[in-house]
């Protein structure tokens, strides 16, 4: 099992992938559950995915989408739908230009066919992307709910 955050470091509610990330990262995990950063791009994630072939990829982001309440946590079973190749080439020139977007890396790395069949996405909604590393207030108690659930879904230990 891979949990994974993505996101924009400093862009406040943009980031809470990383957060999270990085409060789990101060924890012991038992064997086969590893945490780590995945915003350094899907290209990359790739062959980190394909090299490592996780059974199961819990991925968290901050995503805006219309018609959702800010700091509300959703969660879903990533499920692909096949997009046509000059769309999938348009998410690989952003990426490679260092756009970091949750559904990049889903689609591009859905599309290579390196994500496992279990991938879970823990979607929380942007209150508020201006510079700073501060949440809003709802976004940062999403943040501490996902970490908690985390750690305590897959057996973290805090580290002494």
């Amino acid at each position: 099992t891979l949990i994974a955050g993505v996101g924009y470091r400093n862009l406040r509610d943009l980031s809470v992938g990383n957060a999270v990330i990085d409060a789990l990262l101060e924890m012991e995990w038992p064997p086969g559950v590893e945490v780590e950063d995945l915003s350094y791009g899907p290209m990359d994630a790739i062959f980190r995915l394909k090299e490592a072939s996780f059974e199961r990829l819990i991925v968290v982001g901050a995503v805006a989408r219309a018609g959702r309440i800010p700091g509300e946590v959703y969660r879903s079973r990533w499920r692909y739908e096949t997009e046509a190749p000059e769309l999938v080439q348009s998410r690989v020139a952003e990426a490679v230009t260092g756009v970091i977007s949750l559904d990049n890396l889903l689609v591009i790395c859905a599309h290579f066919e390196v994500l496992p069949r279990d991938t879970v996405v823990i979607e929380v909604e942007p209150e508020n992307a201006d510079w700073g590393e501060t949440f809003s207030p709802r976004v940062a108690r999403a943040s501490e709910r996902i970490v908690a659930q985390l750690s305590a879904t897959w057996g973290a230990s805090l580290v002494e």
